[in-house]
């Protein structure tokens, strides 16, 4: 937040895009100017009292008092056409001067509300850790309860504070620095429009540990304007990414995201058309992909890279992918996991595990089906499959067949001899509907 003072018409200017100010940071800007050399010949511009503290963590209300005819205001919007709303908020802002008493300089295309408030007090209650704990437990993952951030790339500022969503800061880059001097286990929420989608044409990297990034899901979309990175680098450790649509500039060979951080969480993410991998992980321990969608890609649906150990990738759509569906390749690939997952329609194989991997797991109740080389290619060492639960292309035909067998005795399809009803099962139908 910049702010200009003009010293022949005695105005304040909180310039754009800063959009609010609280008093204690319109008090401390004027102090600021007070104090310097050129400004000394400058008469007195305000008064102030509060914060005194009442104990309990209760503080007396901060009063600000223009005084010898100076004024706020806040950069006029010009053209317009819309008015911008700015807000003074954090105590109460009055004025002694020739305008009637009102401390604010009107500008065009600005309408200013003061937040004003007749109480004596300020009461800072403590953050509520315990209900945050239990909030975060109920997601399955270890519970985060340190600060939390706001990013908006529509309408947020870097000269903002980024403690809430009106305060929220423009980019990653700056809600991460936030993030970097809290406590630890940061939570940055990343806010969409309203009623539309959001794009944001940045590649980012999460470069510091601890931070979870969370979205609003499909209207918040990572669509960079050019090639060369992956869209998503998770290079930390213990970091989550969770509620976002992500895709690639055309014509390259990058990720959708690549993991190379320990015990990370990829989680309800699409990751749709990127020009290499849909996700990449490698130098890696105790990844989980969890619940997303990987459509289309180039490259592999997910790769398993070198030096990755004890990953997991559970409940995945994995599907129209060019290369494997899910593939295991690279020195040191150990001891990782596949279940639950619903892969088809890949160019490749649905899942392949290369000789360099050991110990893998495929197991509880896969659905793999229509992938063009073949469902599963197991060249690795040690590979577990359970298949008690996987669900093939046949057993659903043997589903169907066993369906109308029930009801039609020795059905075998289209164009068939007629049959007629089982006994049983007319005898079953005429009895519901006797009245």
């Amino acid at each position: 937040m910049a702010v200009d003072f003009h010293k022949v018409l005695k105005l304040i200017t909180v310039l754009k895009p800063a959009t609010d100010i609280t008093i204690q940071d319109l008090h401390d800007e004027i102090r600021l100017f007070e104090e310097q050399n050129p400004n000394l010949e400058v008469a007195k511009i305000m008064n102030a009292s509060g914060k005194q503290p009442l104990g309990g963590g209760v503080q007396v209300g901060i009063t600000l008092e223009l005084v010898n005819d100076w004024r706020l205001a806040f950069e006029d919007r010009s053209p317009g056409p819309a008015e911008v709303l700015c807000t003074v908020s954090g105590g109460n802002l009055v004025a002694t001067n020739i305008y009637n008493n009102n401390p604010i300089y009107p500008t065009p295309y600005v309408q200013v509300v003061i937040a004003q408030s007749s109480s004596a007090t300020i009461l800072s209650p403590a953050s509520d850790y315990g209900l945050l704990y239990l909030v975060e437990s109920l997601r399955g993952r270890p519970a985060s309860v340190g600060d939390i951030w706001y990013w908006d790339p529509t309408s947020g500022s870097d000269t903002n504070n980024g403690t809430t969503p009106v305060t929220a800061v423009a980019t990653f880059a700056q809600a991460q620095t936030l993030a970097s001097t809290g406590t630890p286990d940061n939570i940055i929420f990343a806010l969409a429009s309203a009623g539309g989608v959001t794009t944001v044409t940045e590649k980012i990297t999460i470069s510091n540990p601890n931070i979870k990034l969370r979205g609003p899901g499909y209207t918040f979309q990572f669509a960079p304007d050019s090639a060369g990175a992956p869209t998503v680098s998770i290079t930390a450790d213990n970091v989550e990414f969770s509620g976002f649509y992500v895709t690639t500039f055309t014509g390259g060979t990058d990720n959708g995201v690549t993991v190379t951080g320990d015990n990370s969480l990829i989680k309800d993410v699409w990751v749709k058309s990127a020009t290499g991998n849909g996700i990449g992980v490698s130098s890696s321990a105790r990844t989980t992909v969890d619940t997303c969608a990987i459509e289309d890609c180039v490259g592999n649906g997910i790769a398993i890279g070198a030096s990755t150990a004890i990953a997991k990738v559970r409940q995945c759509v994995i599907s129209g992918n060019t290369g494997d569906g899910v593939d295991l390749s690279g020195a040191s690939v150990t001891d990782n996991i596949l279940e639950n997952n619903l892969i088809f329609n890949n160019t490749g194989w649905g899942i392949d595990v290369n000789a360099s991997a050991t110990r893998t797991g495929i197991r509880l109740h896969h659905t793999i089906a229509k992938n063009t080389a073949g469902n599963i290619e197991d060249g690795g060492t040690d590979t577990f499959q359970d298949t008690s639960g996987a669900v093939t292309g046949g057993d659903i035909d043997a589903i169907v067949d066993g369906v109308w067998d029930e009801l039609i005795s020795a059905h075998t399809g289209t164009g068939s001899t007629g049959k007629t009803l089982k006994d049983a099962k007319v005898k079953a139908t005429l009895a519901a509907i006797k009245p």
